[in-house]
Order: C-alpha cells, then structure tokens, then sequence
C-alpha cells in the first residue's frame, strides 16, 4: 500500500513539475510573438530573414538580420565541427576503455566544467586567443567567427561528453557480451553494436550542443567581433544574433520598432533551433523505421 502511494505521488509531482515546465515554455513562446507580431505585420517575413542592411534608428528604416543569421549558423555549425569528433571520442573512451579510477575522476570534473560561467570563457578567448592570432597572423584583430567558434566548442565538449556516455552505458551489458563471444575485437563490438545502439543518444546531445552554441551570448559577443555586415567566410568578424539582441536591447526603446524587431530575432532564433532538433529526432527516427 505505501509504495503504491509513493508511486502515486511521485507521479503525480512529476506531471505536474513537466506541464509547469511546458507552460513556461509556452507562455515565453508567447510573449515573445506578442512583443514581435508587429515587425511581422509591417515586414514582409522573408525580407526581414533574407535582408541584408539593419538600421532600426536611422532613416531609412531597415530590418534584415541575414548577416546576424548568417553569423549564428556559422559560429554554431563551426563549434560543432570542432567539438563533436573531439567529444564523442571522448565518450567513447569513458564509456567502454578508460579505467574506472580514471573514469570516476573525470564525470565529476566535467559536470564542473559544464557549470563555468560563459563570460569566462568569453574573457579567456578575448585574452589568450584573440591575442594569439593577432601575433601570429600579423592581423589587426583576432576576432572572428573561427575564434568565437573555438570557445564555444570547448563550452559544448561537455555537454556532448556527458550526455553521450549516459547514452552508451545504457546499452545492456548481454549485447557487447553476446558479440564478444563471437570472437570480433572490443574495437568492433564498440563501433558495430554499442555506438548504434546509443545513436539517439548521441545525436541528441549533439542537438543540445547546437542549440547551447547558437543562444550562446557573452563569449560570441566577446571574440566575435560584432560587425553588423555579412560574413565572407568562417574567418571572416560578424555579429550573432543573440550578440545583437544583448547589445540593442538595452539601448532601444520600450515598445518601438527597434524594440520589437529585437524580439523578432529572437523568434528566429528560436526557430532555428527547434527546425535542427526537430530535423535530427527526424532522421534519426528515419535511419530506424529503415533498419527495421
């Protein structure tokens, strides 16, 4: 009888602790469409995606976050470039090879890692590699989109470490016995059995890491180089959209176009992120019915 209403409670806290989360969720959706829905009803949507010129102050009056968008995808895409071999080779490692001693001194010290403040990370770019490329390229400055993108790997290497090896030590034990026995090499059984088995895992990870370096603030805004033009190259200065929102915010106007365009970006953002989760869980859920 207790446990049945331990069980009951515990379910019970957990709903209602997960609709809270939903709701919040939701409500911050909304709010963030109400502030907006003005720059959507005077702005053709995909000119306001697509443009190339933002000058929310001076005549004439333009909205076009391209280069901002731009810059996003390419500090995001570019982290996870860097990162993800890295990182899941790491989770590898200390799901299936390092030794326990080993692997019990490490989960810890990335659980802290994951805790650093960004704006950390943020001064060590802007101090240490900033200034490495500066001296050993004989450049003006260091800021790039390259260097913001460096910084936020090593920011997502643990989100992507931790949260895989979950994922890879949740395979059961009877299938990496049941293939060892076959006579194939550990190598083999952790590439051909283990690592699919724990692919949703993995990828999902990967997602969260995508998602923490595209609505990364202060070490973009940082490193980055905050230049409100569209970016040639990986290498090329820019400005994320989330470095505009944290920089124009402050200074526009409650309730003007400025102000609403700001949210706007915001709600691309957001899009952004949710249409590459959404594309990964899709995918993944593809490559099964496939198999199967």
């Amino acid at each position: 009888m207790n446990r049945t209403i331990t069980n009951t409670f515990i379910k019970t806290v957990s709903f209602v602790i997960a609709f809270t989360c939903s709701l919040l969720i939701i409500a911050v959706f909304l709010f963030i469409l109400r502030e907006s829905l003005p720059i959507w009803q005077m702005t053709n949507p995909l000119a306001f995606i697509s443009g190339r010129e933002w000058s929310p102050i001076f005549e004439p009056i333009r909205f076009g976050i391209a280069p901002m968008l731009a810059s996003t995808l390419w500090v995001a895409f570019g982290a996870l470039i860097i990162a993800v071999p890295i990182a899941l080779s790491c989770a590898i490692f200390l799901a299936e090879y390092a030794p326990d001693w080993l692997a019990r001194l490490l989960r810890p010290v990335l659980n802290i890692i994951t805790g650093i403040p960004s704006v950390v990370y943020g001064f060590l770019g802007a101090a240490v590699l900033v200034k490495f490329f500066e001296v050993r390229f004989q450049v003006a400055s260091g800021e790039s989109l390259f260097a913001a993108s460096i910084v936020l790997a090593f920011m997502v290497v643990p989100y992507i470490v931790v949260n895989s090896e979950s994922a890879l030590r949740a395979v059961p034990e009877e299938f990496k016995l049941s293939a060892l026995a076959t006579g194939v090499s550990k190598p083999y059984v952790t590439m051909k059995v283990v690592v699919p088995m724990a692919k949703r895992g993995m990828l999902g990870s990967i997602a969260l890491a995508f998602g923490r370096a595209a609505g990364e603030t202060m070490a973009v805004l940082m490193i980055a180089g905050n230049v409100l033009r569209f970016p040639e190259s990986w290498f090329s200065r820019g400005e994320p959209l989330s470095a505009l929102i944290a920089l124009e915010l402050g200074s526009a106007a409650p309730h003007s176009s400025h102000y609403q365009a700001l949210f706007a970006a915001g709600l691309v953002l957001i899009g952004v992120v949710t249409i590459i989760n959404i594309s990964i869980n899709y995918f993944t859920k593809r490559n099964e019915l496939v198999k199967y």
